[in-house]
């Protein structure tokens, strides 16, 4: 969770949580990035190296901005601004000005932005987005979101996103198959139907079914 304050000319995006915290010999992630927005450059501050910026166009407008753990969005009048902590980058993803945004979700270790025609995932651990095309008559049905996994269920397949692996992964649903029930933790979801169940896992791009 983040709190958005303007002071002295500049908008500074500061986490309510900071720090690593050490519990059982396992880090806990928590925010780790903080963004501010100084006339026409972005800055990401992190604990240890400093200061990454990156340029603003003419006319381009900083929309909203949002940080969590390792991770930090911009998104702009014409193109997402991904942020990783880890390789200590900004990385731009444009966009279409004929599409609409419908939601973002951040997670410690990646982003994902659902439009009308597209899917934007941002890998935090590798800093880098991928794009998935979405049919302008592929109604989304849910979204299941994870700390590493995500799924989006549309009417026609199953789009699985990680940061770990290479991209979007598509698992075709039969025009009368219904997800009937649905289970995401943090690493793994799994979609039942009435004739079978689908398992994706955050580390494996592959889709697994059970019968």
């Amino acid at each position: 969770m983040s709190r958005l304050i303007v002071t002295g000319g500049f908008t500074l995006l500061l986490p309510l949580l900071s720090g690593v915290l050490l519990s059982n010999a396992q880090d806990r992630i928590t925010d780790q990035v903080a963004v501010t927005v100084v006339r026409n450059q972005v800055f990401a501050i992190t604990p240890r190296e400093g200061l990454v910026r990156i340029g603003l166009s003419a006319g381009e407008e900083v929309l909203a901005v949002e940080a969590r753990g390792l991770n930090a969005l911009v998104h702009t009048s014409n193109r997402l601004l991904g942020f990783s902590a880890e390789v200590q980058r900004w990385v731009e993803q444009r966009t279409d000005i004929f599409e609409s945004f419908l939601e973002r979700r951040v997670t410690s270790r990646f982003i994902l932005v659902r439009t009308t025609k597209r899917l934007y995932g941002f890998q935090g651990p590798l800093g880098r987005w991928k794009v998935e095309e979405v049919g302008p008559r592929e109604e989304t049905r849910d979204v299941l979101v994870g700390e590493h996994v995500a799924v989006v269920v549309t009417e026609r397949r199953a789009l699985a996103f990680s940061p770990f692996t290479g991209g979007f992964f598509s698992q075709d649903l039969q025009p009368d198959e219904a997800v009937i029930e649905s289970t995401v933790n943090d690493n793994i979801v799994v979609l039942s139907t009435p004739s079978r169940r689908l398992v994706f896992r955050s580390q494996l791009a592959v889709w697994a079914e059970l019968r």
